[in-house]
């Protein structure tokens, strides 16, 4: 079913390249009026705010920027984000911090019946063994409070990038439950995608275990298919659909799962 959204106003962060470029593409193609924010506006960009989303300041600032703009939205795609190359309080403060407090400034200009989704990922899938470490960090009311409650714990500091989509994961459900009869709330868990940080994440997340994954899945995803299920879960189609998450990895988690599986009845 091609998504309709004619007359809609969505915000795409990390607009200007990779998935959220291509989300953005998706959206206009759809017939929405985009947003963008990024911290890098390239020549001729039309309708694109140039914001700093590492800080909760910055972020409630872009929100103010948007919202001159258009004064109410549809919808907020969060795609912006730091590979786990980049300092851990960067991959803390742009993954987790800055995308709360973006969305917690832009959902009361959220129409009824519109949509976030959140961009995770599929190496947050083991959020569930650290749903107490996670809400501790999250229960913290400053970003300087948050991020030196965890400055000495070597599994945040030396995961960063692990650790913060196991963090949006939490947030996605957290704010959904908040939000029930108001907007949608849901994330999309990618594998790799050839986007220009895929190389970052290769040297993150081990270059063999990256390539070995992209083998055997047949390639790397695109980001326009990542775009298209992120368009999906902006859809009416996708009304019934709150407090999810879709991993699109081409299969790579159920192959995981079976050997995992293999392995315990040896």
């Amino acid at each position: 079913m091609e998504p309709d959204l004619t007359g809609k106003t969505v915000v795409v962060t990390g607009a200007a390249s990779g998935i959220g470029a291509a989300t953005a593409a998706r959206f206009t193609r759809a017939g929405a009026r985009v947003i963008g924010i990024d911290r890098q506006v390239p020549d001729g960009a039309a309708d694109i705010v140039q914001a700093d989303l590492s800080t909760s300041r910055g972020a409630v600032e872009a929100a103010r920027s948007v919202l001159a703009r258009a004064g109410t939205i549809d919808g907020l795609a969060n795609i912006a984000g730091v590979p786990g190359t980049a300092p851990w309080r960067t991959v803390l403060a742009v993954n987790v911090l800055g995308l709360r407090a973006l969305t917690d400034a832009l959902l009361p200009a959220l129409k009824d019946g519109g949509f976030v989704v959140n961009l995770a990922s599929a190496v947050g899938d083991g959020w569930t063994e650290r749903t107490t470490p996670i809400r501790q960090f999250l229960a913290h009311a400053s970003d300087e409070e948050a991020l030196s409650s965890v400055e000495q714990d070597p599994e945040v500091t030396g995961n960063s990038y692990r650790f913060s989509k196991e963090c949006v994961r939490v947030l996605t459900q957290t704010a959904a439950a908040g939000a029930i009869g108001h907007v949608r709330i849901n994330s999309v868990s990618p594998g790799p995608v050839s986007t220009p940080i895929l190389d970052d994440f290769k040297r993150d997340h081990g270059v063999d275990k990256v390539e070995g994954a992209i083998r055997l899945t047949g390639g790397a995803a695109t980001p326009e298919s990542i775009a298209e299920v992120v368009a999906f879960l902006a859809s009416p189609a996708a009304r019934w659909i709150n407090g999810s998450d879709i991993r699109v990895d081409g299969g790579l988690g159920a192959f995981r799962f079976h050997q995992e599986t293999v392995t315990a009845r040896v």
